[in-house]
């Protein structure tokens, strides 16, 4: 009787248990699953990251992209930045291949408004494509661990040409809205390049 008693107490205290320990396996799994640390090919730990190249005509755009991938290497924290090539294990180069400014112009002629010249040109939308090559090289080699080419576009608004009181394009707002276009590309791009740098893909 004692012998029942017993075995009917322990049957759920061992169900239980052996629920605490698979769920112990399977969270400790998990746990190490999510901490997995990623690598840059070559296992590279130190990167020389010198000023992009620029094949285009725009001036200071290798300057952007040079700084937002630099960013995005101290934010990631899966390398640190050299200032000099001896010192690190990889060389991270960077061209800019072609920026390419389009408008979608809209012409309105002079019976269509009192307010325009004849055959004036408003610019609705300006599209920016930037195409850029990253290659991962190890120090003092040709040896090439990665490369990527990505190729990106973004909508602006230009000046517009509207009523007699605002019937001028500002061309420094123009210069201004496309670095700060040219900027947000960079970021969006080096961000996209740098995790698939990390994954190797």
């Amino acid at each position: 009787m004692n012998f029942f008693f017993v075995s009917r107490f322990l049957k759920p205290a061992f169900s239980v248990i052996r629920f605490l320990f698979l769920f112990g396996l399977l969270t400790g799994c998990a746990y190490q699953l999510s901490n997995k640390v990623d690598v840059l090919p070559g296992n590279s730990k130190v990167l020389y990251i010198p000023v992009f190249k620029n094949d285009s005509t725009e001036s200071l755009v290798e300057v952007y992209y040079t700084d937002s991938l630099k960013n995005e290497v101290l934010r990631s924290g899966y390398a640190k930045l050299s200032n000099t090539e001896s010192e690190a294990d990889a060389v991270l180069i960077g061209r800019i291949q072609s920026v390419e400014v389009t408008t979608d112009e809209l012409v309105v002629e002079s019976v269509n408004t009192k307010y325009l010249p004849k055959d004036s040109v408003l610019s609705s939308k300006a599209k920016i494509k930037v195409q850029v090559e990253l290659i991962l090289k190890k120090k003092g080699s040709s040896e090439i661990l990665w490369r990527g080419q990505y190729t990106e576009a973004k909508d602006y608004t230009p000046p517009q040409l509207t009523l007699p009181t605002i019937n001028s394009a500002n061309n420094l707002y123009n210069l201004s809205a496309r670095k700060q276009t040219l900027i947000t590309l960079s970021k969006e791009m080096m961000q996209l390049a740098f995790d698939r740098m990390v994954d190797n893909f």
